[in-house]
């Protein structure tokens, strides 16, 4: 029945512009006192066609008549929803009927479009197919269809009229583009309707049903949730003390972009709140949350990233802080929350010893941060989001910025941050190695300077998961660290496990092979003329690879099983120098070759 209703609202819209661009014709027509009936611009065919047309249209219009006076009950005032009196109507066939008025007000259109393209060579032209019946039947269907839902891409819109002179209907929004419940005794005020074409209703939208319209207004009615709170401050303009500036401290939701809103300003408060492309005022709520000459340094909508590691079981060592703070002065404090506690006896914020002013807490329970508290003003303390990454001490980690992106290493010393702990006197402290470390890196993002976070990170495998073969144990600031998913931890000791076997393997045969070379060698140390059948050269090469055995760091991962075989490597490579050197020169006197 909603189709049907917006239908004839084309309708009419259509046939009065008709009817004011026939006035201005009939105009012309008496100052010029000719008559021109304007049916004398069709063919004869096409007057036959529409005198048919007529006939059945308004045979049409009195089935249509007839069927609302037999099932509707429209009360006295207007503004009353029209009753519905026969329980057995079927809504469809009214749709059916505004169907055809749809139609026949296209007919009327192109029968106004054809006698116009002759009008240029003629005066005048009288009204075509102008019938005040149309009227009439749109002004019950604007009883019946009032107040309903009607609905285009999946956005809810409340009718609000037909609109008889623009011929068309004009339709309020439930809900912006983000999800903002629309302030509808606002919008009525201004008049920021939706136009919706009655050409178009059949095509784009849909009416819902009085049953469903009536649930999704009530819904509307009932929500108090979907508002956007806008927390702001006033910023006092220093040539002008007078005027003051509104400066948004926060948005909730926090996915609203405030720039999608023009802010109405009245009286240093906000008034209105506009979305712009939706050309609807929106339901809000505003917050003073302080005002000076200076605003909050903090971003809103930045996420506080706090990096941390434990000291010691009473200890925790914080790293490294992300916080995206424009003040020139930052202070801060850590405090820990006991279980009898509560948490809000820490939102108090008092002067440091030096008298300044404390700028943020981190509250940890547990030896976890639970709460970060930012004092904007002295009215005001807010509660930013955060989020804590912890590295533990000796943890396989993967590198996810800068030279070293995508290398795998393992951490090893920590350098002291701000220490958090429950006990403020724990008399000295073991200092972290974190000097002589060649760094590698900065940390790009706006962070607190007294904690620059370079940790020590041993890098074990390179980005295609291959071993690194020479140690390298460099500074990397922690926040271009991450723990491994258990995914990488298991892929990650399986690669170590492999390594480790090949170094074994490694091992055993290196000494295996040496163990070889010095059987000969000892050959040479129990009878050394074995060597004059060599020549000078032979025993110079066999000198070199005596000098390349280093015995100190033979077989590290195997020396208590093999710790004979190295002890004979040892005791061979000792002996043999000495022997071999001493040929050398007793050859080079006697002139050998």
């Amino acid at each position: 029945m909603d189709e049907l209703f917006e239908r004839i609202k084309i309708l009419e819209e259509e046939n009065k512009q008709l009817e004011k661009e026939y006035n201005d014709l009939d105009n012309e027509l008496n100052q010029k006192k000719a008559e021109i009936d304007s049916r004398n611009f069709l063919s004869e065919k096409e007057k036959n066609e529409s005198d048919q047309k007529n006939k059945i249209f308004l045979e049409k219009f009195n089935e249509i008549n007839k069927a609302i006076e037999e099932n509707f009950i429209f009360p006295e005032n207007e503004n009353s929803v029209p009753i519905l009196k026969n329980p057995n109507f079927d809504e469809i066939q009214i749709m059916n009927y505004l169907q055809l008025l749809s139609d026949e007000n296209k007919r009327i259109a192109n029968e106004r479009t054809k006698a116009r393209e002759k009008l240029d060579k003629m005066v005048n032209v009288e009204k075509v197919g102008e019938d005040p019946k149309l009227n009439q039947l749109i002004e019950e269907f604007d009883k019946i269809f009032k107040g309903r839902i009607i609905i285009y891409k999946n956005v809810n819109y409340k009718i609000k009229y037909f609109d008889k002179r623009e011929k068309n209907i004009k339709a309020l929004m439930l809900y912006d583009s983000n999800g903002i419940k629309v302030d509808e005794k606002m919008n009525d005020k201004m008049k920021l309707y939706t136009v919706i074409e009655l050409k178009d209703l059949f095509q784009n939208w849909y009416i819902a049903s009085k049953e469903d319209s009536d649930l999704i207004l009530k819904n509307y009615n009932e929500d108090k949730k979907k508002y956007i709170k806008i927390l702001y401050q006033l910023q006092i303009d220093r040539n002008y003390p007078i005027e003051k500036d509104i400066v948004p401290y926060r948005i909730e939701p926090s996915y609203i972009d405030i720039n999608q809103y023009n802010l109405t300003i009245k009286d240093n408060s906000i008034s209105l709140v506009e979305n712009k492309e939706n050309r609807v005022f929106v339901i809000f709520d505003s917050v003073l949350i302080g005002e000076g000459k200076s605003t909050t340094g903090l971003v809103s909508t930045s996420s506080i990233k706090v990096y941390t590691t434990l000291y010691s079981k009473d200890i925790l060592n914080i790293l490294h802080i992300h916080l995206n703070d424009t003040s020139q002065e930052i202070t801060v404090d850590s405090e820990f929350l006991e279980k009898d506690e509560n948490i809000l006896d820490h939102k108090v914020f008092l002067p440091d010893i030096m008298g300044k002013k404390l700028t943020y807490k981190f509250i940890f329970k547990d030896y976890k941060l639970c709460k970060v508290f930012y004092n904007v003003s002295n009215d005001f303390i807010d509660e930013p989001s955060f989020e804590e990454i912890r590295i533990p001490p000796n943890s396989f980690v993967k590198i996810i910025n800068g030279e070293y992106k995508n290398y795998y290493g393992q951490v090893g010393d920590f350098p002291i941050g701000m220490l958090a702990r429950k006990d403020k006197d724990l008399g000295e402290l073991r200092k972290m190695k974190s000097s002589g470390l060649q760094k590698k890196g900065n940390c790009p993002d706006r962070h607190l300077e007294e904690l620059p976070g370079f940790v020590s990170v041993n890098i074990l495998f390179d980005s295609s998961n291959q071993k690194i073969k020479e140690n390298k144990n460099i500074g990397i600031p922690v926040c271009f660290l991450i723990p491994l998913t258990p995914e990488e931890q298991v892929k990650f000791e399986k690669n170590i496990i492999i390594e480790k076997e090949m170094e074994i393997e490694e091992d055993i045969n290196k000494i295996e092979e040496l163990t070889i070379k010095c059987q000969e060698y000892e050959k040479y140390i129990k009878d050394d003329k074995i060597l004059d059948e060599k020549s000078i050269e032979e025993i110079k090469n066999i000198l070199d690879e005596v000098g390349k055995i280093d015995v100190d760091n033979l077989g590290k991962n195997v020396q208590d099983e093999y710790q004979d075989k190295i002890e004979f490597i040892r005791k061979i490579k000792s002996q043999i120098e000495p022997i071999l050197i001493q040929k050398i020169r007793y050859m080079t006197l006697m002139g050998k070759k």
